[in-house]
């Protein structure tokens, strides 16, 4: 009986131990399957098409990429490129930001995981592209790099006129208009006496813009500079040239615009152009101090010296190159009278009329210069001492001219350098002992001490406004008073953009019912600091805009986009504001040219959101 208990145990223990381990071999089994399937998969990339599935949608000119990329699996962000089949690149693609990785390849690089999104826009020319080439690399972490990937996909054909938004009215059915299209109706019906009238009140209005401005203290360091006597007829004379050349150039260079389109002065605005003529202000800056002297070869010089007898023809010469100069580089500007007389040259042809309203409308600009260089050859003293040190101040004015120019191209420097010349002018006038001979009186040097004092703490508030940033040359202190201005109100949002975006972002506000207004503007552009400085700083001008959207259109390298908006709204350059209504309609009666008043600004935007 015993044995046969034991024996029943033994056999029930051997029982489970034979199931237990048949159960265990199963699970085992199981899950080494599971394991080496899990592993095998894990080795395996997947292929390129799996890895990387690419959609793509189009709407009019807006083109949207999605990669759906599964885990595990990344892009390279500098990677991309996005062509039209016609050769051209995708214009403003948004990119998200992207992720920083230690890439086995390429070392530290900009990848994107799971879902990427890419916006863009065709560009706009007259052969519409059929279709779109998108080329991307990825890699998988588990080590495999795959090779540069490239699709193409079909496009339905959008031609650039099909973009209603930007669709111009005639120029001759704005009857109402304002501004420039006012100019017009003055070239269309006034006799020409008339006309050339209020041209020249025009011009005269111009002369004290930053249009003008630059150019006084270039001629008057021109006649300085060429007179060690500079009598009163002699610097009339100087400065008639001047100002005749002037005129001219602005006439010519409008015909060139209204004619063939293409505006000399806007093509000018490039940075060799500005390097160069800012480089000769430094080299005239030399002249002043004394560093060197600016003639012609000795033998160059003894022929037109036997010829004339005199040296007036060379001067009378260069004084006309500077006074071209002037008009094409150093005062860029676009009013109204200019822009209505460009666009009355272009819609009826008229050289004759129009070019004649140009030149005396550069007249008009150029009655204050008169006056100035003028006014130099009377007052300034004749001989001595005060002259050396008069021209030493006139080499001061040209190195700031060239800071002022280089402004437009790499203003990052232009404060710093601004402030480094004060500085060294305002140690010259308080610590070089060469100017107490000078001044003849206590009462000068004390002048002196003052200048320098107030030119040092000019050069502090300079480089604290530097510091600050957002500062500029016209309001040093902008952005320390933006940020205290913004405690009290919102600041006012405005949309940066090239000319290419335009047509997207004003469908945009159709579908949400908004008001537009186009803000056209250049880094070059003398008058569109003025109005970033003093309009849109305005509380009324900031209310006024709340609700409206303000897109800032950035044409400074004056792309074929940017000439093809500003050709269809008629513009001739910056600065321009165009507006469109709340039903996507272009207001193009109430286009402004150049600089408004704040009160008419705000009136004009009261009466389109009514429009």
């Amino acid at each position: 009986m015993y044995r046969e208990r034991v024996y029943m145990q033994i056999t029930w223990i051997y029982g489970g131990i034979r199931h237990g381990a048949q159960v265990f071999g199963l699970l085992l089994l199981l899950t080494t399957n599971a394991s080496a399937a899990l592993f095998s998969s894990a080795q395996h990339p997947l292929p390129a098409a799996e890895a990387f599935p690419l959609t793509l949608e189009q709407h009019g000119h807006k083109i949207d990429i999605i990669w759906d990329t599964p885990d595990d699996y990344y892009l390279y962000q500098d990677k991309f490129a996005l062509t039209t089949s016609n050769k051209h690149p995708l214009t403003d693609v948004i990119l998200p930001p992207a992720k920083v990785k230690q890439d086995p390849t390429f070392g530290t690089t900009n990848v994107y995981y799971g879902q990427l999104h890419l916006t863009g826009l065709l560009p706009q020319n007259d052969e519409p592209a059929t279709a779109l080439i998108v080329q991307y690399q990825g890699c998988w972490d588990g080590g495999v790099c795959y090779p540069p990937q490239t699709m193409e996909f079909d496009l339905t054909p959008v031609m650039a006129e099909q973009s209603t938004a930007l669709q111009a009215p005639s120029l001759w059915s704005q009857s109402s208009g304002t501004n420039a299209n006012w100019f017009i109706t003055q070239l269309e019906g006034s006799n020409v006496a008339s006309l050339l009238i209020i041209f020249f009140l025009a011009g005269l209005a111009l002369a004290f813009t930053p249009c003008v401005l630059p150019m006084v203290p270039i001629l008057s360091s021109i006649i300085v500079g060429l007179n060690p006597k500079p009598s009163a007829s002699r610097s009339f004379a100087l400065s008639a040239t001047y100002v005749l050349a002037m005129a001219l150039t602005y006439s010519l260079a409008g015909l060139v615009a209204g004619l063939s389109g293409a505006n000399v002065q806007i093509a000018l605005q490039q940075p060799w152009v500005i390097g160069v003529i800012a480089s000769l202000f430094v080299v005239f800056s030399g002249a002043m101090f004394g560093w060197f002297n600016l003639q012609m070869p000795s033998v160059l010089q003894l022929k037109i010296d036997q010829l004339t007898q005199r040296r007036a023809g060379g001067q009378f010469i260069s004084v006309a190159i500077m006074g071209a100069l002037s008009a094409l580089v150093v005062g860029p500007c676009v009013a109204a009278p200019l822009a209505g007389a460009l666009l009355f040259i272009a819609q009826t042809g008229d050289a004759i009329l129009g070019g004649l309203a140009l030149f005396v409308m550069g007249l008009g600009m150029g009655m204050p210069l008169l006056v100035v260089g003028t006014s130099a050859g009377r007052f300034i003293p004749q001989t001595g001492a005060w002259m050396q040190r008069i021209k030493i101040g006139f080499g001061f004015l040209m190195l700031y001219m060239a800071i002022w120019m280089t402004d437009r191209v790499w203003p990052q420097w232009s404060l710093w350098l601004v402030a480094l010349v004060t500085l060294v002018l305002a140690l010259s006038l308080l610590l070089n002992s060469r100017w107490k001979p000078v001044l003849a009186s206590l009462q000068g040097i004390v002048f002196a001490y003052v200048m320098g004092v107030l030119l040092a703490l000019y050069a502090v508030i300079l480089l604290v406004g530097q510091a600050v940033g957002q500062a500029s040359l016209i309001a040093p202190l902008q952005g320390l008073t933006q940020q205290l201005s913004q405690k009290q109100s919102q600041p006012l949002s405005i949309t940066k953009v090239t000319a290419s975006a335009v047509p997207l972002l004003l469908e945009q506000a159709k579908t949400d019912n908004q008001v537009v207004m186009l803000d056209f503007y250049a880094d070059w552009c003398i008058s569109c600091v003025e109005l970033d400085v003093f309009v849109f700083t305005n509380p009324g001008v900031q209310q006024a805009l709340d609700t409206v959207k303000v897109i800032k259109v950035d044409v400074t390298a004056n792309e074929p986009a940017a000439v093809s908006l500003m050709r269809s709204l008629q513009l001739v350059g910056p600065p321009a504001l165009v507006f469109y209504n709340a039903s996507g309609d272009l207001l193009l009666q109430h286009t402004i040219v150049g600089v408004p008043d704040t009160k008419d600004l705000v009136n004009l935007i009261e009466r389109v959101k009514y429009d």
